[in-house]
């Protein structure tokens, strides 16, 4: 009986933890990533800046001289995609700069940091994410903006990490233990600092 109302938990709270999860990962969207841009020759010295604005509606991007540091405005992005445009998100060896002869193709770490944004009738965003969180991360915030699933492992261990701690939360209840809604009161600062290593 106990695993079935376990069971009966997860399924409730789990709606309201990838709510949580898909909101983290528009939150990135907004602020963005540096991508590279990857040509024929190999050359990886060109970046692109791609991220949502605010009201989840437009994608902007452009061209970077060098990697940015910190966030880049929208408006110093020349570009834009209404997400109302995008007809399908592909990954991997499914994406369009994936198909083209040549060296890419053959680089499984490339392969596996691909996707590509499809839109109007031959339109293409073609993305190389700098690492495997930033790929799962505009992977699922892409998805959950055309109000697909979020497949990424990530969302998968986020999910898992969520729900355990939930629970765990809320069998605490059960048990009568008193989580005191207020903090507990800090304490007063020590009559000298001695204690402290000085670093210079």
């Amino acid at each position: 009986a106990n695993q079935q109302r376990l069971k009966e938990l997860k399924e409730k709270i789990q709606p309201e933890i990838l709510e949580l999860i898909k909101q983290q990962r528009l939150n990135r969207l907004v602020e963005g990533t540096c991508f590279r841009k990857l040509n024929s020759r190999r050359r990886q010295d060109k970046f692109w800046y791609c991220r949502l604005s605010p009201n989840h509606k437009v994608l902007h991007y452009g061209d970077l001289e060098e990697s940015p540091q910190g966030e880049v405005p929208h408006d110093s992005l020349q570009d834009k995609l209404p997400v109302a445009d995008i007809k399908a998100v592909v990954t991997g060896k499914d994406c369009p700069h994936m198909k083209e002869k040549g060296a890419l193709k053959q680089n499984k770490e490339v392969l596996e940091l691909a996707f590509s944004i499809l839109y109007d009738s031959s339109g293409q965003l073609n993305f190389i994410a700098p690492d495997k969180h930033e790929y799962c991360v505009w992977t699922d915030g892409l998805n959950a903006l055309l109000g697909k699933d979020m497949l990424s492992d990530l969302t998968r261990n986020d999910l898992d990490t969520l729900l355990s701690m939930e629970i765990k939360l809320r069998l605490l209840d059960l048990e009568n233990i008193q989580i005191p809604d207020a903090p507990p009161p800090i304490p007063k600062e020590p009559s000298n600092y001695d204690f402290v290593y000085d670093c210079n």
